[in-house]
């Protein structure tokens, strides 16, 4: 992709995008709530990490919870365990089985090699299955061809203590290209709620390479891989120690993770209108808890296959098959459980979709479904249809009907959490536990959207949609009958709160985004949410926590970029965000203003200044992680400067 920094007005709105519908279509007709974050977009926000970049994307919940913690979510329900967000780097699916959701601390790359991030707010689960329920990320990273020389980044400051990144690529022959890199950060802790020291600090390193061959008869090969290690602080807060008296204790410890995975795929074009691909990726990822002795291993292999092929002049289908399998494992402790310990989960899918081209250039028309047979929940369908009319080159309308499921986790069916101690009624304590419930059901979802795109001016794009979500089966917590269970020569007396599907509920929202290009050397780019929620338990639900979680969500979000191309090569960036309060967890609204200076001496050479939270020297953005209960931290003012070195 040439560079996006040279793209005129026109050609930014005719970006091509491939999440909707696993083909190229231009952002401007595609029947989805997408957003595009380019190059430019990640570069000169001056965000360090993916979850950073997210926070410009209208409908994402993006907070930190502590220094490399996040809870990030599309559409409601955000947590640190959010399980209705499937995302992609580079088409490989970084999803955990054990919560459905994602590690956001792992997903990492060197942000001058990400070409774009597609961000589909709303259902996806129709090419990309199931957990695509709120939204799918797919972060694309560049073609080898692209990144022929040699890179060397470095920078440092008050919060982001010291980082850098060094990539080389070179052409072999005329047919192959080829990258290697390598990265590495050091994060300072963030602040405690009392000020003290938060115990966070977080630092890693990553190395992998990419290979990009073409082939005869117009077909490519592509192969990539990468190793990475990194080690987080963690401050458990009020976390139950068993069988020990006091129970609860409040202590820090350390994360140790090592990931790595290995991708390749096979393309072919046959023509304008029909291509096809096989793909297949091995992931593994361990996670080790120094001082609760716990640990996680997931190893996950996925096949995929894909074609696309003209029917007729007014039809074109898209196909595929796909097999995933994960191996998991888990080293309990005394208080975290999972039964059994060791499990080979799969997913069998087959989706198919049509496109149906109505009136030529003007409306066209997609249906298709995913079909899939999991070990956990069964047989699972998810259809959609979508409809795009685009009557002259200034306007497009769409609207989706789509239904989708968040399939059940190893937490959801299978753990054996202790999570604190209460007091019965006369005093007498009592260990409260959530257990697994193996007939959990798949949550489902069923979303109704509507957009509006429109270019009132040549140098004027805005973009909204709007939502409303019906949900069912949603997790709750209910609560048993009291018994005992023995731990070595102690009899610990337990109540249970097992997991069940007691749960509906309704979200909907707006959204907008808007460009602005002021002139020749002046942008402006804005994005803002409106988001509601209502939750109900069933009538024989005993979960006196579901209802109180639709105020985790912010009611409003917006912000405000404003890109500037200054004489002798200085470019000046501000953003303004703001986040409404969240009356669930007490976290008030706030407002975060990041600056950036950044000066071109030469072209190969980049030298940049950034500050970040300049609004206020401290704030809190969620609330403490329920699961492993993790106390939130206090997000501080920042600065750091940065150096970049092409040759």
């Amino acid at each position: 992709m040439e560079d996006l920094e040279a793209m005129s007005f026109e050609e930014l709105i005719e970006l091509k995008v491939t999440s909707v519908s696993k083909k190229e279509e231009t952002l401007f007709g595609a029947a989805a709530a997408v957003y595009v974050l380019t190059n430019e977009d990640i570069r000169r926000s001056g965000a360090t990490t993916i979850p950073e970049a997210l926070r410009m994307v209208p409908g994402m919940q993006v907070a930190h919870i502590d220094s490399g913690t996040w809870a990030i979510s599309a559409r409601g329900f955000n947590s640190r365990f959010a399980n209705n967000l499937l995302v992609l780097i580079d088409g490989r699916s970084v999803y955990s089985l054990v919560f459905s959701g994602v590690f956001w601390d792992t997903q990492d790359a060197i942000l001058e090699d990400v070409d774009r991030i597609e961000i589909i707010r709303g259902p996806g689960a129709t090419l990309w299955g199931a957990n695509a329920v709120n939204g799918v990320i797919n972060i694309v990273t560049k073609n080898s061809k692209e990144t022929v020389g040699g890179m060397v980044s470095a920078g440092g400051g008050t919060e982001e203590q010291a980082f850098g990144s060094v990539r080389y690529g070179e052409k072999v022959g005329d047919n192959l290209t080829y990258r290697i890199y390598g990265k590495h950060f050091e994060r300072d802790e963030f602040v405690g709620q009392n000020g003290d020291p938060a115990a966070d600090s977080w630092s890693g390193s990553r190395g992998g390479f990419r290979m990009d061959w073409d082939l005869p008869r117009e077909s490519s090969l592509t192969a990539m891989g990468e190793f990475a290690s990194q080690t987080q602080g963690l401050r458990h807060k009020d976390n139950l120690v068993l069988p020990r008296f006091p129970f609860a204790s409040t202590f820090d410890e350390e994360e140790e993770v090592i990931n790595g995975h290995f991708l390749t795929k096979w393309s072919r074009k046959f023509s304008e209108t029909s291509n096809m691909h096989l793909q297949f990726y091995y992931d593994r990822d361990e996670r080790d808890f120094e001082n609760t002795s716990f640990q996680i291993l997931n190893d996950t292999y996925d096949l995929e296959f894909h074609h696309r092929f003209a029917l007729s002049q007014r039809q074109e289908i898209a196909w595929g098959l796909g097999q995933r399998y994960i191996v998991d494992s888990f080293d309990n402790s005394a208080n975290v459980k999972f039964n059994p310990r060791q499990r080979l989960n799969y997913n069998t899918n087959f989706f198919f979709q049509d496109e149906i081209t109505l009136v030529p250039q003007r409306l066209k028309l997609t249906v298709g479904s995913k079909f899939s047979v999991n070990n956990v929940s069964g047989f699972e369908f998810q259809p959609s249809g979508r409809m795009a009319w685009t009557p002259n080159d200034k306007h497009t309308l769409w609207g989706s009907v789509s239904r989708a499921v968040r399939t059940p986790n190893r937490i959801n069916d299978s753990v054996d959490f202790k999570n604190r101690v209460v007091a019965l009624p006369g005093g007498t304590p009592i260990v409260a536990s959530n257990f697994g419930n193996l007939d959990f059901e798949s949550e489902e979802v069923l979303a109704l959207e509507s957009g509006y795109r429109v270019k009132p001016a040549e140098n004027i794009f805005l973009d909204f949609a709007a939502f409303y979500n019906f949900y069912d089966s949603l997790l709750t917590v209910e609560r048993k009958a009291p018994f005992f269970e023995t731990s070595g020569s102690s009899i610990i007396p337990i109540l249970p709160f097992p997991f069940d599907n007691k749960g509906s509920g309704e979200t909907y929202g707006l959204e907008a985004a808007a460009q602005w290009n002021v002139s020749g050397w002046w942008k402006i780019k804005g994005a803002f949410t409106w988001f509601q929620m209502d939750l109900t338990p069933d009538s024989d639900s005993l979960d006196t926590t579901f209802e109180p979680t639709e105020e985790n969500d912010p009611e409003i979000q917006w912000n405000l970029r404003s890109y500037m191309d200054l004489p002798h090569n200085v470019e000046f960036d501000t953003t303004l965000y703001f986040v409404d309060e969240l009356n669930g967890m007490n976290i008030p609204q706030y407002a975060r203003w990041d600056v950036r200076l950044a000066w071109r001496p030469v072209d190969s050479l980049e030298i940049s200044l950034v500050g970040q939270n300049l609004s206020d020297s401290k704030h809190p953005e969620f609330g403490d992680d329920q699961f492993q209960f993790i106390a939130r931290t206090l997000v501080e003012r920042s600065v750091y400067g940065k150096v970049v070195w092409k040759f």
